[in-house]
């Protein structure tokens, strides 16, 4: 112990120059930081206060320092396959909060550098004008006349076929799916996806989490799209008569004229294409077959439109409604993207969520996250009926949901709508109207919970 001054001069001649220089530089760093941050907070908590806030105590139920037990058990549930039942749990504790729609004060956050070893500059890591740039540039492509033919799908349907029918007993489709869809790289893209969606939900502390063999996958990725995007633009090059089928990449690189600027809008469009299409239709197939009377209706309903005719039209999906309901179920049930989150700009107030009856309004300091979850949203009681955890199509018919509005999110809603939206749905119900013919009996679920939901099992099933 230090029983005089003397003792404290002595200690600090004993340091080198630059080591006693370095010391108080993280000293003084220290104090700045705790002193700005403590006016910073002072002067928000007198801005919540203006806006009418008032104090409440914490509705999450934690017994460790920082609720670090949560995020103990949170990383267990997702190690288990079950993240989103634990999920569940903390949103009933909290109950609903707000509705609201305020687009400038949020923004990605450190969402941006946790996904960019994966997927790069593109749409899903950009805000602002950078992101209005990119969604404009795929806004056109998405709108482009070759979406609304379905020839581009017939190809990849009877090579489908093809390999469902050299199947059988039971057979996994999830995998199947995934290839379909474009899945040269699947085991680099799965890896990736898993450590990237880990590295997202740690926010600002992403860089703690690179476990082995996490570079090498998104090199992995990096080198295929970039090799994809060279050979498409090739190809028109030589070939410009089929120029339809190579239009998406030509038209982004008219536009950017960097190819690794293009390369990282196709890693973009691959995550929100590749794995969302697949779990949608693995998680329709694992509901129509636990659920044979919607299955039965379903396959009338085919019947009835197209018949056995397997040159399925744009207008036969269109006469269809039940096979739309079913989509619509299925991504009520199962959305891609179960739960989201934006990081607040700039201190601002939500309408309602805090006080002690939680009508008052909630103050949302800069910097802070605000996760909602389209996956809990889509299985409430009060929105969606006594039986929300039911698999029932007929729901959407009708004046029932006639004004769910934004209670219904599983292609994100406002300037962020889905861009892939009417293309996926498309390609999902393709593949739905060739297949009608498999069987499965019930099992338990787990759940797989990278960037995206899917179902950890697969969707196993017996063709006949």
């Amino acid at each position: 112990m230090f029983t005089s001054a003397g003792d404290f001069v002595a200690l600090f001649a004993a340091f080198r120059p630059s080591t006693l220089t370095a010391l108080l530089l993280i000293v003084s760093s220290c104090i700045y930081l705790y002193a700005r941050n403590a006016i910073k907070y002072h002067y928000d908590v007198e801005f919540g206060k203006r806006k009418g806030c008032k104090p409440s105590a914490p509705k999450l139920i934690y017994h460790w320092p920082l609720a670090l037990d949560i995020l103990r058990d949170g990383f267990r549930a997702g190690r288990d396959k079950k993240l989103l039942a634990f999920f569940a749990e903390q949103f009933d504790q909290l109950s609903p909060t707000a509705e609201v729609k305020i687009l400038g004060d949020f923004h990605l956050g450190p969402r941006t550098l946790a996904m960019k070893a994966m997927i790069g500059n593109g749409i899903f890591t950009q805000d602002g004008t950078a992101w209005k740039h990119s969604r404009e540039v795929l806004r056109r492509q998405f709108m482009r006349i070759q979406y609304q033919n379905l020839k581009g799908f017939r190809e990849h349907l009877e090579t489908l076929m093809e390999r469902l029918n050299t199947s059988s007993g039971v057979t996994d489709l999830q995998p199947i799916f995934k290839h379909e869809i474009g899945d040269l790289f699947s085991k680099a893209f799965d890896q990736a996806s898993l450590v990237t969606g880990t590295r997202a939900r740690l926010g600002d502390l992403y860089f703690l989490y690179s476990p082995t063999g996490f570079v090498k996958a998104c090199g992995t990725i990096k080198k295929y799209t970039y090799q994809f995007a060279v050979d498409a633009l090739q190809r028109e090059v030589e070939n410009p008569v089929d120029s339809e089928k190579t239009s998406f990449i030509s038209e982004l690189h008219r536009d950017n004229e960097d190819l690794q600027l293009v390369r990282d809008q196709v890693r973009n469009v691959l995550i929100a294409g590749r794995d969302t299409t697949a779990a949608t239709l693995s998680y329709a197939f694992h509901l129509l077959l636990r659920n044979p009377n919607v299955l039965e209706t379903l396959r009338c309903e085919m019947d009835s439109v197209v018949g056995p005719e397997q040159d399925i039209k744009r207008a036969h999906i269109q006469r269809m409604p039940y096979l739309h309901n079913v989509l619509q179920e299925t991504l009520r049930l199962y959305p891609p993207v179960p739960i989201n989150t934006r990081f607040c700009r700039k201190t601002t107030t939500l309408p309602v969520g805090d006080g002690p009856d939680g009508r008052s309004p909630l103050l949302v300091r800069e910097g802070m996250p605000i996760a909602y979850s389209v996956y809990h949203m889509q299985r409430r009681k009060d929105l969606y009926g006594p039986d929300p955890l039911a698999f029932r199509p007929e729901r959407w018919d009708g004046s029932e949901l006639a004004g769910i509005g934004w209670a219904y999110l599983p292609f994100n809603g406002g300037p962020r709508l889905c861009l892939g939206k009417d293309f996926g749905l498309m390609l999902a119900s393709c593949i739905k109207l060739v297949l009608g013919t498999v069987l499965e009996e019930p099992g338990t679920e787990w759940q797989h919970l990278t960037l995206t939901l899917s179902n950890a099992q697969g969707c196993r099933v017996i063709l006949r």
